[in-house]
């Protein structure tokens, strides 16, 4: 069973090196497609950058980090009292690594549970927090998409159409509209399904039956058991969140700052560069963040490779309406200032991290029984 395990992980290791690659290779390209006709004029807009708000940017890679750390400290405190932060940080950046270069960030989980165990908190247990964590942030990424659409739905007119190339262009709002409601629904089919039991029974009847028929699954019964189980832990873990309200509120604020202090950065950038456009400030560059999220969260490229450089742009430096930029140069600047610092940066650290980090096993010491997955 033992060398099972290691197999899968080997397996899954290999797959992500080919993942990390092809992200490399798809953001290089985005940067040649997006401003490789410029980069001369572009290397001098660097070349004249602050150092001082470079470093600001490298404080929020620092802070981003901490905020993570201490929302998936809490709440593996649930289970493990004696659970220690720098092995949350561990958690972090193993996470990250992963989420930064699969598709839509789906293989992240696996990795991250098999750090867990090498650490030696139980699978069940890490499964839960994971599950937590996720649930907690889709929940104020819905929270900061109501407010942005509330207090920017002028801007979504304003700026009227993305162009994407030629005489092709998609209308903004339509965009905002899927990347919304897929931020909705990745949580609000999760709630349907688990407790409102007409739809339960449609998804796991005539669903899965339809499914069956197509061929896509092999074993049906098999499915629909875990689906039940699915449902099940997923009711626990609720339950059990609303019982630890202050770790709620915590992992509520920690998102908040990191997600605030994270979609600042385009500003931040602005200021390194000299940016004097009088459409641009602190909270602008937050919102216009949160419709880029919404927007390269309907493409799941590892990374959002591509996509997201493209629409940095488009957004940032549209055609019509106010642009956050003062010129071309500073917009595509910043561009390769933000994606180097936020993006680039940060999965060298985490890669760095994954090959160098070797978890010390520590016997679990959770005794909660009241808080074991019922898969146990």
């Amino acid at each position: 069973m033992q060398s099972e395990n290691s197999k899968t992980i080997k397996n899954h290791i290999i797959r992500y090196v080919i993942y990390l690659v092809v992200v490399l290779g798809l953001t290089a390209l985005a940067f040649y497609l997006t401003i490789g006709n410029k980069i001369n004029s572009i290397i001098d807009v660097l070349k004249s950058a602050n150092v001082g708000y470079v470093i600001a940017i490298l404080a929020v890679v620092v802070g981003i980090i901490i905020a993570r750390s201490i929302v998936i400290f809490v709440l593996t405190r649930i289970f493990e009292k004696k659970y220690m932060f720098h092995r949350a940080i561990a958690i972090d950046q193993i996470g990250s690594l992963y989420r930064m270069v699969t598709p839509a960030g789906v293989g992240s989980h696996v990795m991250e549970t098999y750090a867990y165990s090498k650490q030696g908190v139980k699978v069940s247990n890490a499964l839960s927090v994971l599950a937590l964590y996720s649930i907690i942030y889709q929940i104020v990424l819905i929270i900061y998409g109501i407010i942005t659409i509330i207090l920017k739905r002028d801007l979504i007119s304003q700026i009227g159409y993305i162009p994407i190339s030629g005489n092709f262009a998609i209308p903004l709002v339509a965009l905002i509209v899927i990347g919304f409601t897929f931020n909705v629904l990745t949580i609000g089919f999760i709630l349907l399904i688990s407790y409102w039991n007409p739809f339960y029974k449609f998804i796991r009847g005539p669903i899965y039956g339809l499914i069956g028929k197509m061929k896509l699954f092999k074993d049906v019964e098999s499915k629909r058991n875990s689906l039940d189980i699915a449902v099940v832990n997923f009711r626990n873990n609720l339950k059990l969140l609303f019982k630890h309200i202050p770790t709620l509120i915590i992992s509520l604020v920690m998102f908040f700052i990191y997600i605030t202090i994270s979609y600042s950065v385009p500003y931040i950038c602005g200021l390194a560069l000299g940016n004097t456009s009088i459409y641009a400030n602190f909270w602008d560059s937050v919102l216009l963040s949160n419709f880029h999220q919404m927007v390269t969260c309907v493409v799941p490229l590892p990374g959002g490779s591509v996509v997201s450089e493209l629409f940095f742009l488009r957004l940032f430096y549209p055609t019509s309406g106010p642009v956050f930029y003062s010129s071309e140069q500073i917009a595509s600047a910043s561009l390769l200032l933000w994606r180097g610092l936020m993006f680039i940066f940060p999965l060298i650290i985490s890669l760095i991290f994954v090959l160098i980090y070797r978890p010390r096993k520590e016997v679990s010491n959770s005794d909660n029984h009241e808080n074991q997955n019922p898969q146990e």
